[in-house]
């Protein structure tokens, strides 16, 4: 069996493959909800299928010609087996593990894996004040070398405020934003230029969820 594929390469193998594969189809049909069009075209392609390799399985009748027929009906067969599976039984509630097994079929699960809170820090790397009345703030995971955010996490919220005292703490900061990558770039007003602004990290999964902040910094508006 190729790797990563339900479907045997051999002819000989997926021969015998197909005719249970087919039966269980057949068999359970409308049980499972399949069409009778899509059933009566797979019945169709089954045949095509088995004739020409029973032509092919004979020195006598195989050609070069009888072997491309096959290789043809199983290019057209295989992807209507293919389709079926895709549509009709790999996430369908109806069709059993068992009856999957029995069909050699992979089995898929139904249910997503919990994405888990943020564990880590968003590290600040460079602060960077060239451009006047904005702050570019560049971050990576703490404890990493690369850019790559932990896995599940959507991006990194950054909480900010103007204040010429330092915060008691960021739950008094008045601003906030989220960057799905590094850098996340701050913007200001004339006002708040030469003015102190402090602020914090933290990643937010996929789901919304926070990890903690990181330290508190601060920097001088451009």
């Amino acid at each position: 069996m190729r790797t990563s594929d339900f479907i045997p390469g051999a002819d000989a193998q997926f021969n015998i493959w197909q005719g249970v594969w087919f039966n269980s189809i057949e068999k359970n049909a409308e049980t499972w909800g399949i069409p009778s069009d899509v059933v009566l075209t797979t019945s169709e392609l089954k045949s095509k299928w088995e004739t020409t390799y029973s032509v092919v399985e004979n020195p006598v009748t195989k050609t070069s010609i009888t072997v491309q027929s096959k290789n043809v009906a199983r290019k057209e067969y295989e992807k209507q087996v293919r389709m079926v599976v895709k549509y009709y039984i790999a996430y369908n509630l109806k069709v059993s593990d068992e009856d999957k097994m029995a069909m050699g079929l992979p089995l898929h699960k139904t249910t997503r894996t919990p994405v888990p809170v943020p564990d880590t820090v968003p590290d600040v790397t460079e602060i960077d004040r060239n451009k006047i009345r904005c702050l570019t703030i560049s971050f990576r995971d703490s404890g990493s070398d690369h850019r790559a955010k932990p896995a599940g996490v959507q991006g990194a919220v950054v909480k900010w405020i103007v204040s010429d005292t330092p915060p008691s703490g960021i739950d008094v900061f008045t601003h906030s934003a989220l960057d799905t990558k590094s850098p996340i770039t701050l913007e200001f007003t004339e006002q708040e230029r030469s003015k102190l602004v402090y602020f914090a990290l933290a990643w937010q999964n996929t789901k919304g969820e926070m990890g903690q902040f990181g330290e508190i910094q601060s920097s001088v508006v451009p």
